[in-house]
């Protein structure tokens, strides 16, 4: 499994394997050549994934998302918690309780509040972007979602 330092003053995921997911420091070719797995090309935007990540001391799967060919965010799915394990017999309560352990774990990391929370998503503002927790009823999973608004 791969390990990996989130830096909230920068934004910046640095993974084991050397690569820097950031706005102008990562590029498609580098995610290829590590060996990350192409999701989806279509549109101007191309996603590539890697299943075993961890970040924060908890297991990730991390895709890292393109479009036009410049890194602008990185999606996170939460493998450690409970819903994982239910798969589809969680509840809506069971995905509201993943999405606030998780938003605890970004407020306890990052030393900061949400500037927007509700029952479904919670954001956290940073100088390079944001971090939203997301509960998704329709798919069942809880995502934590990194979106750059400089560099891009």
């Amino acid at each position: 499994m791969m390990s990996s330092v989130f830096d909230f003053s920068t934004g910046e995921l640095s993974v084991s394997t050397g690569i820097v997911l950031a706005p102008g420091r990562t590029t498609v070719s580098d995610l290829i050549t590590a060996g990350w797995t192409t999701l989806d090309t279509r549109n101007g935007w191309e996603t590539f994934s890697t299943d075993t990540m961890m970040i924060w001391r908890h297991s990730f799967a991390v895709s890292a998302r393109f479009h036009e060919g410049k890194f602008v965010a990185i999606d996170c799915l939460w493998k450690d918690g409970s819903i994982r394990k239910q798969d589809w017999s969680a509840t809506d309560e069971d995905l509201i309780r993943e999405k606030k352990t998780l938003s605890k774990l970004i407020l306890s990391e990052a030393q900061t509040t949400p500037v927007a929370t509700s029952q479904g998503v919670d954001t956290f503002a940073f100088t390079w972007g944001t971090i939203s927790v997301r509960a998704d009823p329709r798919s069942m999973m809880v995502l934590l979602s990194i979106a750059y608004s400089v560099g891009i």
